[in-house]
């Protein structure tokens, strides 16, 4: 099939998602901008070079990026967070890679799948114009995404993943899945779901109703039958959903510690530019940093973007959101929204990764949300959560989910299938929930 502009994105359906840039500047901040040929060529026609006084991208191993400056923002950015590229020759000049932040796209079937960034405030403020307004945008980036870069669609089936080893789901049976998740993420299912039932205790229900699935035998249960066993357990789940969880087990809680740890860790662009000496340094400051993670005692090692410290004690003493409750509730719907309709949890969108596999990992990564949140509440000297530590922590989460090669390792297959079993999962979702379980 060739390539063509006509192919449709999919944009994931996320109830009162809105978005519009509002320059704050984050993401030249924080994101490295990758360039293709032709936009080096593009900054060099402009004069870039002369006018910043400094090369304006460099060479991160086969690859370039913007340059950055000292403190870390992009060597464009300029004092009102305006793009100086921008600013001189309009949007269209800029980079693919900056333009269509906070989207990412990947190539299915005869598609494009879009999926939405939470490491983008105005994304998880949910400001601006509604997201279906964004399509025909979307899809002209996409455009010249598959000129400039010579992109084609995936060629080799439609966008699904393994139930199992040996057990392929269909594109039907995934779509029956994400569906009937989605929506009792957002308070329905089939069955009646009374309404007092918080976030917390539908997330508790997502784990156990996860891990059931992991662990069964579903080779004979296909198509009509799956859905029927879906129902059955959804229609279990209002009542199964509040049953409190025990505490979690310190070995559980340290394998929390860690994930939490390895979606929060980056490396700068000046770490990545360093040399052999500053690489090896950087590797041995981060196990150093894992170990203190993995024992959980004593002051927490700074992550990137803190510079004050806190005890390990100090985090665990946060509690839950005590205001903006309902927002922080309809922040995380729209976030686990996001990445179970926009395919970022499994097969091509999640390492490959088997479907409830993938789920647990989704499920674990948000209570490494909770954990996160904590720290940075705890670093702002709050003793309990606020929305601004919840947005900041599913923005470091979401921002390592899909990006970091190291969470699609054998090793942390092995994590989560560890926290299916003994009710870890929910375990630590209740341990570390941003909102307090309705009873």
């Amino acid at each position: 099939m060739g390539v063509s502009r006509s192919l449709p994105v999919l944009l994931p359906v996320i109830d009162d998602q809105r978005w519009s840039c509002h320059s704050c500047g984050l993401c030249c901040r924080t994101l490295v901008g990758h360039l293709t040929g032709e936009e080096r060529r593009r900054l060099d026609e402009q004069g870039w070079a002369k006018q910043l006084g400094v090369a304006p991208y460099v060479k991160i191993g086969r690859v370039w990026a913007l340059n950055k400056q000292p403190d870390g923002a992009c060597v464009f950015l300029d004092e009102q967070n305006r793009c100086k590229i921008h600013a001189k020759f309009g949007e269209a000049d800029k980079p693919l890679a900056c333009r269509i932040f906070p989207f990412s796209v990947r190539p299915v079937r005869g598609a494009w799948q879009a999926s939405l960034r939470f490491d983008c405030p105005s994304v998880t403020a949910s400001k601006g114009q509604a997201l279906g307004g964004h399509r025909g945008w979307l899809g002209e980036l996409v455009g010249q995404m598959v000129r400039d870069r010579n992109l084609a669609p995936d060629e080799s089936g439609e966008d699904v993943a393994d139930f199992q080893r040996g057990v392929h789901a269909t594109t039907e049976e995934l779509r029956t899945l994400t569906v009937r998740l989605s929506r009792w993420l957002s308070n329905g299912t089939g069955a009646r779901l009374e309404s007092r039932t918080s976030i917390t205790n539908r997330l508790i229900g997502a784990t156990r109703l996860t891990a059931t699935l992991y662990g069964a035998k579903l080779k004979k249960v296909r198509g009509p039958r799956f859905a029927e066993l879906l129902d059955l357990l959804l229609e279990a789940l209002p009542r199964d959903c509040t049953t409190r969880p025990e505490p979690p087990t310190a070995r559980q809680q340290a394998m929390l510690r860690q994930y939490a740890f390895a979606h929060a860790e980056h490396v700068s662009l000046a770490e990545m530019r360093s040399g052999m000496g500053g690489r090896w340094a950087k590797r041995w400051q981060q196990l150093h940093s894992a170990k203190q993670f993995l024992r959980g005692e004593g002051v927490v090692p700074n992550l990137p973007g803190f510079d004050t410290q806190v005890t390990f004690e100090s985090v665990e003493a946060v509690g839950p959101a005590m205001e903006r409750r309902e927002e922080i509730a309809d922040l995380a719907r729209r976030y686990l929204t996001a990445r179970i309709e926009g395919r970022t949890v499994f097969g091509g969108g999640f390492y490959g990764w088997s479907v409830f596999a993938g789920l647990g990992a989704l499920w674990l990564s948000t209570a490494a949300a909770g954990w996160l949140a904590r720290y940075h509440a705890a670093v702002e000297r709050r003793t309990s959560i606020s929305f601004e530590d919840y947005g900041l922590a599913l923005g470091i989460v979401d921002r390592a989910a899909t990006r970091l090669p190291a969470l699609g390792t054998i090793t942390e297959k092995a994590r989560v299938s560890y926290l299916m079993g003994d009710d870890g999962l929910a375990r630590l979702m209740m341990a570390y929930a941003v909102l307090e379980s309705a009873q």
